[in-house]
């Protein structure tokens, strides 16, 4: 055992066991190879601990009566509790699962030496709202405090020895920068949004003397920048399939998205790999201590590259069914290199999990009310209007088969709508009206 505590009273104590993973509904079908899984959030974690009061003869206390009796109350009280370890320093927000053993050595003074307990880890933060856009609001409010403090609390006040972990605020300032390349291509209006980037890339090392403060800056100006997508989807009709449509049928809203993922998965491959990543176990402190810097760095950054972009996806109007899986597919792999960080802290995890999961619920809802977009190829040679009879079972006016030519020409480069040749590659919508 080692020194630690248990809501601040000082005991000798070692984690025995801790268990987490992750709630699964498996489905299975007749005749259906595998099966589909589905996740429903994080189990509860919890920690079993085994603690002492005196340890080789030698009482961690000198007022051992008065520790006991302290204990006591808490076990007594339930929760919550905040313990102290040396395997992962702080834990908060824990709660009793079961009794607690409590052997005494002296049953009339009710001294204890030694003892074992479970604890839970409760959800902080998070409130469920009553649709998944809320719930979205919801997790990116208690992923940013969360990646915040952590930030604050990992980043030393000497500012010595951090390197490593400007390159990598360096790196995400340059995700900024492209992300506001691709925005502003198809959407102008981003003059507050530069700005505020602009101040973030030239004054990293300034605003580090408060790294609280600049880890809610980037969190923000993510946000901010990505806040501008949705707007992307207003250009045209979305009966049409043309609200989002920009060359040959793609979602301009879920190309930026995707694309702001793909860019802040991995915003940080252009670095050399550290000292302490090359030599492993042979790395020295000051190795180790430049890679806690570093992993500082990707925490708040990854934090701010999926909280920004869930953020987005609440909010934006998706043209097609098949825009809503490409986001959801590029949306994993950023979640995934943010668990992936080392020594992450269960609150930043807890949070990310939250919003991944209502962005999940958003995404699933979108999709519901949306059409496909499929293609075909022309057996014969046709024209615009006669093409409709092998897409569509039924158009029942004028109105709705001259909406269906429009979605046609406007989601395919046609040069001769009345002369399309057998084997021409059309997409069209399914149904036609979303």
């Amino acid at each position: 055992m080692r020194r630690g505590s248990i809501n601040g009273i000082p005991v000798w104590i070692k984690l025995v066991e801790n268990s987490l993973g992750e709630r699964t509904v498996i489905k299975e079908a007749p005749g259906i190879d595998g099966a589909v899984v589905e996740t429903q959030g994080q189990m509860p974690v919890r920690y079993r601990f085994e603690f002492s009061l005196i340890s080789d003869g030698e009482w961690i206390v000198d007022d051992y009566d008065t520790a006991t009796l302290d204990l006591r109350a808490a076990f007594l009280n339930g929760g919550p509790f905040t313990v102290e370890t040396p395997v992962f320093d702080e834990l908060t927000d824990l709660w009793m699962e079961g009794a607690v053993t409590l052997p005494v050595f002296n049953s009339a003074r009710q001294q204890i030496t030694e003892g074992s307990v479970t604890f839970v880890e409760a959800r902080p933060g998070i409130i469920l709202q009553e649709n998944a856009a809320a719930d979205v609001q919801g997790a990116i409010s208690a992923l940013t405090e969360a990646a915040a403090k952590d930030f604050a609390r990992r980043v030393p006040e000497d500012s010595s020895f951090l390197d490593r972990l400007l390159a990598v605020l360096d790196a995400i300032g340059e995700w900024l920068s492209a992300v506001q390349g691709i925005i502003s291509s198809a959407f102008q209006p981003i003059n507050d949004i530069s700005g505020a980037i602009a101040t973030l890339k030239a004054n990293v090392e300034s605003l580090l003397r408060a790294p609280q403060n600049y880890a809610a800056q980037l969190m923000g100006t993510a946000g901010g920048l990505l806040s501008l997508v949705p707007s992307l989807s207003a250009q045209g009709d979305t009966s049409l399939g043309s609200a989002a449509v920009q060359d040959a049928g793609n979602d301009k809203p879920a190309i930026v998205l995707i694309e702001a993922l793909d860019l802040g998965t991995d915003f940080d491959s252009d670095l050399a790999p550290s000292q302490g990543d090359i030599l492993g176990d042979d790395a020295s402190e000051e190795d180790l201590l430049e890679n806690d810097h570093r992993d500082a760095g990707l925490s708040i950054c990854l934090s701010a590259v999926t909280a920004s972009v869930c953020n987005a996806i609440a909010s934006t109007s998706f043209a097609t069914v098949n825009s809503v899986l490409d986001v959801a597919d590029a949306l994993e792999p950023a979640f995934e290199a943010l668990f992936e960080v080392e020594n992450l802290d269960y609150l930043v995890i807890s949070g990310a999990r939250a919003l991944r999961a209502a962005t999940r619920s958003v995404l699933a809802d979108q999709a519901a009310g949306l059409p496909r977009l499929r293609n075909f190829t022309a057996p014969r040679d046709t024209d615009a209007l006669n093409v409709l009879v092998d897409l569509y079972d039924e158009l029942p006016s004028e109105d709705v088969v001259q909406a269906a030519v429009e979605s046609i020409l406007d989601l395919n480069w046609i040069p001769d709508p009345t002369n399309i040749t057998r084997g021409t590659t059309l997409r069209y919508l399914d149904p036609l009206l979303g």
